[in-house]
């Protein structure tokens, strides 16, 4: 590292502390001036013992005025991403787009009412340039990872007129009651899947983390996506403090009976600043001190009836349960049919390949 640096800054999330401590004690042997800390990894317990300055939410304008400098408008930029496959190949390639930052419901297991307690729309016209540059690069399936795609109706059908006009198909995350009262109008304006959190098939569980969805309309609405052939990708939790292991294997068995293409399955975690966290460490307490293990994917509770061991023995289960081979060749197929659909079935074979060259060779990001 250089030693003339005045400022060193670092974003990063909870399971990453471990390393980012790392770096930060070599930044401090090189003789940094400051280190700031940014992104859901800064509410971690114990980081400002580190850092010098802490920055909550998305803080370009924070970061901007300590430097002196004024932002008049900050440019979304391209985030490519790609559809694997089971070869090692990048199938196809996907944008990345923001419409909004927060969300306005209060999960008890989300950070994100500490970290934007104020949710926002982002401008139009920022949206529209990188949707612009996207369509120019070749680029024709979006993914909108907003925490909450739609909360805001007005806003949302002006971006969705943007995808109209350039002839995008889009995949927002968002809320089963969201899609549920929008399904059939997305659909007709190019919806072609769908980021949703599914969490859990117990009524009451949901209820205990102010989720807000019930289980049928969750159960109903796969359904539906599955008969207009969308793209799923489901987010589930499974270690709830009622949960067991045949509990566990049951949800997800049964969830494996939809069309969900990625089951993204997650230990329920109590991440820091968050009214899940206080309860459970009051309650059970926190048995994982090693924040590298604050990924997900490792009970870091001391849970009523299941063990760390067990936990991470039913979730082997339950990934070899949930990837099945045959998903990714199925996958893909939905995002063609659906295009054969639009520019007929002749077509596709030559822009199955035209797909594979482009996400194989790269693109030009302007």
């Amino acid at each position: 590292m250089k030693k003339d640096y005045d400022i060193v800054g670092f974003s990063f999330f909870t399971y990453e502390v471990p390393k980012i401590i790392t770096m930060v004690k070599e930044a401090k042997k090189e003789g940094v001036g400051e280190l700031w800390a940014g992104n859901y990894g800064s509410l971690t317990y114990g980081m400002e013992d580190y850092f010098d300055k802490i920055f909550k939410g998305y803080a370009e304008r924070q970061v901007a005025e300590e430097l002196g400098v004024e932002i008049d408008r900050i440019k979304h930029p391209m985030i490519i991403d790609y559809v694997g496959t089971p070869w090692g190949l990048k199938g196809f390639t996907l944008g990345v787009v923001f419409t909004n930052r927060g969300c306005t419901q209060t999960c008890r297991f989300c950070q994100t009412p500490v970290f934007c307690s104020e949710p926002y729309q982002l401008p139009l016209s920022s949206i529209e340039d990188v949707i612009r540059n996207y369509k120019e690069a070749g680029v024709e399936e979006i993914v909108i990872e907003d925490e909450n795609f739609g909360m805001w109706k007005k806003h949302t059908d002006k971006v969705i007129d943007l995808f109209e006009k350039y002839d995008i198909n889009w995949h927002p995350m968002t809320r089963v009651d969201i899609l549920d009262g929008n399904l059939d109008d997305w659909y007709e304006r190019g919806f072609s899947g769908t980021l949703i959190g599914i969490e859990s098939l117990q009524q009451d569980t949901l209820d205990s983390i102010d989720k807000k969805i019930d289980v049928e309309k969750t159960l109903e609405l796969l359904r539906r996506l599955e008969e207009k052939n969308a793209f799923v990708i489901g987010y589930y939790m499974v270690g709830f403090e009622e949960d067991t292991i045949p509990v566990i294997k049951k949800s997800i068995s049964y969830l494996t009976e939809f069309s969900i293409d990625l089951l993204q399955i997650c230990v329920i975690t109590p991440f820091p600043k968050t009214p899940l966290w206080h309860e459970i460490s009051e309650k059970y307490g926190i048995i994982e001190d090693d924040w590298g293990k604050w990924d997900t994917k490792h009970l870091v509770w001391d849970h009523p009836n299941i063990s760390q061991e067990e936990m991470e023995k039913v979730l082997s289960w339950a990934f070899d349960k949930a990837y099945s081979p045959l998903k990714f060749l199925k996958s893909p197929l939905k995002f063609y049919k659906r295009r054969a659909n639009r520019m007929g079935y002749h077509k596709i074979p030559i822009k199955i390949i035209n797909d594979l060259i482009t996400a194989n060779t790269g693109i030009n990001i302007p």
